[in-house]
Order: C-alpha cells, then structure tokens, then sequence
C-alpha cells in the first residue's frame, strides 16, 4: 500500500501511490444487491451515504431496485489507489511522448482522485508533473 514513513516529495519520480501487488492488478469490489440480485462493480451503485457517522461502512444504492447496499469503504479506497496508479502510468506514457493536452488531462484526473485519497505524496507529484509539463510546453515549438 502506501509508504507513509516515505516524506512528501522526496522523491519526484515516485508515483506517490505505492507499487502494486506481486501479480499485477487488484481486482475491482464487486457489490451484490440483498433484495433483487444484482451484481455489480462497486462505481455501478450510487453512494449515499455513511452508515454512522464514522466508521468504513457506507450505503450505496442498487442501480436496477434503488435498494440501499452497506459497502466497505476500503473496497472503494483500494480500488481509487487502483486507478490512481493506472493514470500516472498513463500519465507518464504521455509525458514521456511529448502529449501535453493528453497529460493535463490526466492530471485533473488524479487530482479529482486525490480529492478522495487526500495524500500529500500524491499532491506532490502532481505538482512535480505539472512543472514538467509546462517546461514540455515551454520547449516545444509553436504552431
């Protein structure tokens, strides 16, 4: 998971959430619905809200019955962490092709992410790449 004991920003090449698991990927929360049956990934259901007022259990609700389903929030975390790392590789596949607009793109997306997972080693990296990016902008031709 997270390197916590790391400190932000010492190391700008870091993707700033962790490596994945020996194997590759994780596989997306798959929810069930108790009261019709469905089965789906866990982005499919709606979150509603907290079951109490803290804690890991949130309700979400059943796209096809509108059933509310209690989930473990950190099914959720694990599966943004999942997708953060996805899109700083594809962030660093379109910043080491020259692709700004693809890379700003990408940037706003893991910053929205990181709106969730709150990581300042992830807030770090974006600043890092964003820097990055304008020196690419600023190096390459004009049109």
């Amino acid at each position: 998971m997270f390197d916590s004991s790391r400190e932000p920003g010492t190391d700008p090449e870091s993707d700033g959430v962790g490596d994945l698991p020996a194997g590759g990927r994780r596989k997306a929360m798959v929810v069930t619905c108790d009261r019709c049956g469905y089965r789906g990934e866990g982005d499919e259901f709606r979150h509603i809200g907290n079951v109490m007022c803290c804690g890991p259990l949130v309700f979400r609700e059943c796209p096809r019955c509108g059933n509310p389903v209690i989930c473990d929030r950190q099914e959720m975390r694990d599966e943004i962490e999942e997708t953060a790392r996805e899109i700083t590789r594809r962030l660093e596949e379109a910043i080491s092709s020259g692709d700004t607009a693809q890379s700003r793109s990408l940037l706003k997306d893991l910053s929205y992410l990181n709106q969730c997972l709150n990581l300042d080693s992830l807030n770090d990296y974006i600043r890092v790449k964003k820097r990055q990016i304008v020196r690419l902008e600023r190096s390459s031709p004009s049109s």
